[in-house]
C-alpha cells in the first residue's frame, strides 16, 4: 500500500469459483474500473454510471448472468 492508504497495482479477489483482477484505468473519457478474469481472459472496463447501474440490480439479475456464463444477458443488435 502507498502512504495514503491506497493500494498500488491491481486488487485481486477470488474464491473457489472465480478470481478477478480489478484496477482503475484512465482513458480519454475519464476513469474506468477495469475488471479482468485471468482464467478466461475476459475483461470489461466500466464507467461510474455503469458501476452505479450494478447497484440498481436485484439478486435475480446476477443469478441470470451466472446461470448462463460467457453469454450476454441481453443480445446485442447485429449491425
Amino acid at each position: 500500500m502507498s502512504g495514503d492508504g491506497r493500494r498500488d497495482g491491481p486488487l485481486v479477489l477470488g474464491n473457489e469459483f472465480a478470481e478477478v483482477r480489478v484496477r482503475v484505468v484512465e482513458t480519454r473519457n475519464g476513469s474506468r474500473l477495469l475488471i479482468e478474469s485471468p482464467k478466461t481472459g475476459h475483461a470489461v472496463a466500466l464507467c461510474p454510471l455503469e458501476l452505479e447501474a450494478l447497484t440498481w440490480q436485484g439478486p435475480a439479475t446476477f443469478s441470470a448472468m451466472i446461470g448462463q456464463p460467457y453469454r450476454p444477458l441481453v443480445e446485442e443488435d447485429e449491425p
